[in-house]
């Protein structure tokens, strides 16, 4: 396309514009304003509206492109405005500098309105003003795009900061803040609370003779095998390596052994699957048991599930263990 800057306004151009569409450019009173506004010339990478520069016109896009960016030196433009297309009607509306930058990706024209002269072809011209609106209403919709795409990816970031990739279950940052409220609730309403630390049995023994990936494969079969026969409020997380925490809320210490040898006989049953043809043995897993007790903080609990588990693994492994502070 011919980027050279017109001489003259050229009335079937004008009326492929937005802000021109079914506006009588014949009229007198158009024509003088028009007369008024100059066209702009850019160079590619040349910026034409600031974030630290209060903007006083609108510019209707005649030929090129501009992007619009957060900053000078975002690498991914917001959006891009295409020929027809404005930028600069928010920061005119609410007389302050624009929200984002927008300069030429490459040799660009467009058509420079000043903000007294855009206001007085509004008010000659209703299908100006009706075109105004609607351009601004656009802006408007893709702005809460932006924020619902934004929010939705914030929503994502937030999943994956709490979800262990592995085993799809909860992992330990997750666990430090869902434990800490579930015991501070039993606390406030002075109802049982009880804790299993899990461990499986010679993993790095099992790591060494099958592979990683076999190990990985025995991780994701106990977790899910951990998670599927617990209650909806039942609160399970990855706590690292092949370590595994279920906190289970309104749950006595003799319940809680219940649940603990259940999981014990599951996860010895489960099949770990397959890998390049070969079936994987199955594994087993010590367990430690405590309840809560007035006073205790996460980290007692942890402390002393951790403790049964251990002496669990001293005991021959595959058993489970109470505290003996519990």
């Amino acid at each position: 396309m011919d980027n050279a800057v017109p001489e003259k306004h050229d009335k079937q151009m004008l009326s492929r514009l937005q802000l021109f569409r079914n506006v009588d450019l014949d009229n007198p009173e158009i024509v003088e304003l028009l007369d008024q506004c100059p066209y702009r010339s850019l160079e590619t990478d040349e910026v034409l509206l600031s974030t630290d520069k209060v903007n006083r016109h609108l510019y209707v896009l005649v030929s090129g492109r501009l992007v619009i960016q957060l900053g000078p030196y975002e690498e991914i433009p917001l959006a891009t405005v295409e020929p027809g297309e404005c930028v600069g009607e928010m920061s005119i509306i609410d007389d302050r500098a624009p929200s984002a930058q927008v300069r030429a990706s490459e040799p660009t024209i467009v058509l420079e309105i000043e903000q007294e002269i855009l206001w007085r072809l509004v008010s000659v011209s209703h299908e100006i003003s009706r075109n105004l609106l609607y351009i601004m209403s656009e802006r408007v919709r893709y702005s809460n795009l932006v924020i619902a795409d934004s929010l939705e990816m914030q929503r994502k970031y937030q999943r994956y900061a709490t979800i262990d990739a592995l085993t799809g279950l909860h992992n330990r940052g997750w666990l430090d803040d869902a434990f800490e409220r579930e015991i501070k609730r039993s606390e406030r309403d002075n109802l049982p609370l009880s804790m299993i630390m899990i461990d499986v049995d010679d993993f790095k023994q099992y790591n060494d003779t099958y592979g990683h990936l076999a190990g990985d494969q025995v991780l994701v079969t106990v977790g899910e095998n951990i998670r599927k026969p617990l209650r909806p409020n039942d609160l399970v997380a990855r706590f690292g390596g092949e370590e595994f925490c279920v906190l289970l809320p309104e749950t006595k210490l003799e319940y809680a052994v219940e649940i603990a040898e259940r999981l014990r006989e599951r996860i010895s049953k489960a099949d770990p699957g397959i890998i390049d043809g070969k079936q994987l043995p199955k594994v087993t897993i010590s367990l430690g048991v405590t309840e809560y007790k007035p006073g205790y903080s996460l980290d007692t609990m942890i402390a002393s599930a951790d403790v049964a588990m251990y002496h669990a693994k001293q005991k021959g492994k595959n058993c489970v263990q109470v505290a003996t502070d519990a």
